[in-house]
């Protein structure tokens, strides 16, 4: 079992990204997406805010700096267990999203500087590449994820659907998307998801609390210890089979009564 702790000062960061930025004339993120890597199945545990998974369900999106990442992957279709634990004495309320698919090493939305306004390094409106990747979107037109042209957002991070962020020129210039799966929060205590079958692939866990949506500095801080779990059982091929085929099945009703519905 690979089990990691990592402590954070999201303070310290900032004020280092800025004194950065300043001796070299161009803004970068201080805290950009490193994943605590379970491999194959494993925990991790992270510092976390109260308020960093839900904010991720607004309009106007979540500030990907006030979640957490972890990452693993499955050899072979699987049914995969995932728990997330948190210090509920202090109000934590434990809550994560799956994703298929990985961010980028070092991607981020930079409202470390900006927190009503996502800008690129250059502290211009999101566009391409860490918005859409069209590299013709230059003036920040709307993009298939989100409007920034009309809208400003709080960050990149879509709790509840498929979103995408890139890392700097410098870091690889690397832009990517996770696809939503689904996610956990259920309850003001600790999430449980069992069962749930995944093909071969890597994915993203992200991770934080629900507990408040205020501004107020019980709301905003401190960090509370959040740990997240994940194990993992092969699946016969025949069974994987018929498991992906139901799923399939299960898509293909949903799309029926929709249209049906419209």
């Amino acid at each position: 079992m690979n089990t990691t702790m990592r402590k954070r000062s999201v303070k310290t960061l900032f004020v280092v990204a800025m004194a950065v930025g300043l001796l070299m004339g161009a803004g970068t993120a201080g805290a950009h997406v490193e994943y605590l890597d379970l491999g194959g199945g494993g925990s991790a545990t992270d510092s976390m805010k109260r308020y960093g998974w839900i904010d991720g369900t607004d309009t106007d999106l979540g500030d990907s700096h006030q979640v957490s990442f972890f990452k693993f992957s499955v050899s072979q279709a699987s049914l995969v267990n995932i728990t997330m634990t948190g210090a509920n004495e202090l109000g934590l309320n434990p809550a994560f999203t799956l994703y298929a698919g990985l961010m980028g090493d070092l991607a981020h939305d930079d409202t470390a500087f900006d927190p009503n306004n996502p800008v690129d390094g250059s502290f211009n409106k999101i566009a391409s590449p860490v918005d859409n990747g069209v590299t013709t979107d230059a003036l920040g037109r709307v993009s298939p994820f989100r409007d920034t042209a009309n809208i400003d957002f709080e960050g990149q991070f879509n709790a509840l659907g498929t979103w995408s962020m890139a890392s700097d020129p410098s870091d690889g210039d690397v832009w990517r998307v996770i696809e939503y799966l689904t996610h956990k929060n259920d309850t003001a205590g600790n999430e449980s998801l069992l069962g749930y079958f995944l093909p071969a692939g890597d994915y993203t866990i992200v991770a934080s609390g629900a507990a408040c949506t205020d501004a107020g500095a019980g709301c905003t801080g401190p960090f509370i210890n959040g740990t997240v779990n994940v194990s993992t059982s092969p699946v016969p091929v025949p069974a994987a089979l018929y498991l992906f085929g139901t799923g399939l099945a299960g898509l293909a009703g949903l799309a029926r009564r929709t249209k049906t519905a419209v």
